[in-house]
């Protein structure tokens, strides 16, 4: 989100000042799978902004080039329970009416674009648009751009209040004491953006929600296990659950150097960002069901990163009227990815008074106050 506003301010002149606690993509960004999804949205302002945000992967592929590492191998929602799959045509069918390219496919279908996944299943919906890249590299990109175009880029810089005297903000201080003023201020701290609204003075009520991912070691040499993102229908009930505890579902792919990345699990647990090895055992032993062939593949690695959540899985875009001069853009939960770089384009337009690609209303950062 941070290097994506600097870029496309400092792109259109205005004078920027990036400034982050590490280096760039050190932190959730770091982390992710790098999906750009459309196939677990349903019609809605977030569908709205993910369409946006995968039409900008074009111009970003266009730009930055191989190390962004774009694979444009789709997406398929897999359905095993008779419940999620008799909603599935009616979603599809919302879907379609966005202009969304997608399609139902009955199990043998399935089986045909994944030869691997011979776990019983009822059918899925095919996303061929949705894609997977390297989220570090695309970061560091725009990072570039940024400086490129005249910003400050500052790393290891770690902010201690935005400073609102009056009312209104002037800039922000540094851990250490520095003041870097400023007329405005973007708030994009991802999980850790609530400590920094609330020195601004704006109720944000964003929590950082745990996940985590395992690396499975797959042979060389042949084609890749699994070819396209595969999900169990399931998991788009997890992504918007509002419980706390773990939720364990299965996400399966092949990353770009041929092995296989296990997910997908979910909890509000704070900033504790260790790997749990039988949170590992329970997406291996769950995704076995699908495709039994990731029993026998042996754990490369494990990590957990945090999502920045929000209670009603909208994330929060665009300029506060009780806070004057703070802008925000944080809480895209496990989407930043997919939706970082349209992000930041958007509050550059509505900073520099240009029509936004998407109406920003849905996500107005004011909308927590007084709940």
């Amino acid at each position: 989100m941070g290097t994506a506003c600097a870029r496309e301010l400092a792109v259109r002149g205005v004078a920027v000042t990036l400034v982050d606690r590490a280096e760039v993509s050190s932190g959730t960004t770091g982390v992710g799978e790098g999906n750009v999804l459309a196939s677990d949205k349903d019609a809605g302002p977030e569908l709205d902004l993910t369409r946006a945000g995968l039409a900008l992967y074009d111009e970003l592929e266009e730009r930055i080039g191989s190390p962004a590492r774009i694979r444009r191998k789709g997406a398929l929602i897999v359905h095993t329970d008779e419940e999620t799959w008799e909603r599935e045509p009616a979603r599809v069918e919302r879907l379609l009416a966005y202009g969304l390219r997608c399609g139902l496919v009955d199990a043998g279908e399935v089986r045909e674009l994944e030869p691997e996944l011979t776990g019983e299943i009822l059918g899925a919906a095919w996303f061929p648009d949705d894609l997977q890249c390297d989220p570090r590299a695309i970061a560091r990109a725009l990072a570039r751009e940024a400086r490129a175009g005249g910003a400050d880029v500052r790393t290891g810089c770690e902010i201690e209040t935005v400073s609102v005297p009056g009312g209104r903000v002037e800039g922000v201080r540094l851990v250490g004491g520095e003041l870097l003023a400023a007329g405005a201020v973007v708030l994009a701290a991802g999980a850790w953006s609530r400590r920094v609204a609330e020195t601004a003075g704006l109720e944000l009520p964003l929590e950082p929600r745990w996940g985590q991912l395992v690396r499975l070691a797959a042979p060389r040499g042949g084609p890749p296990l699994i070819r396209r993102k595969v999900v169990d229908g399931s998991y788009m009930g997890s992504v918007t659950s509002r419980d706390p505890g773990l939720e364990v579902t299965t996400v399966l792919e092949t990353t770009g150097d041929g092995d296989v990345l296990v997910g997908s699990s979910r909890a509000r647990r704070g900033f504790d960002t260790a790997a749990d090895p039988a949170v590992s055992e329970a997406m291996v032993t769950r995704a076995a069901r699908l495709v039994p062939v990731v029993r026998d593949l042996p754990v490369a690695e494990a990590w957990a990163g945090l999502r920045p959540w929000l209670p009603d899985h909208l994330p929060a875009i665009g300029p506060s009227r009780l806070v004057p001069g703070l802008w925000v853009a944080t809480g895209h939960e496990g989407a930043g990815v997919a939706l970082g770089p349209v992000t930041g384009r958007l509050v550059a337009q509505a900073y520099c008074g240009e029509r936004p690609l998407v109406d920003l209303r849905p996500f107005h950062p004011d909308r927590f106050a007084g709940q």
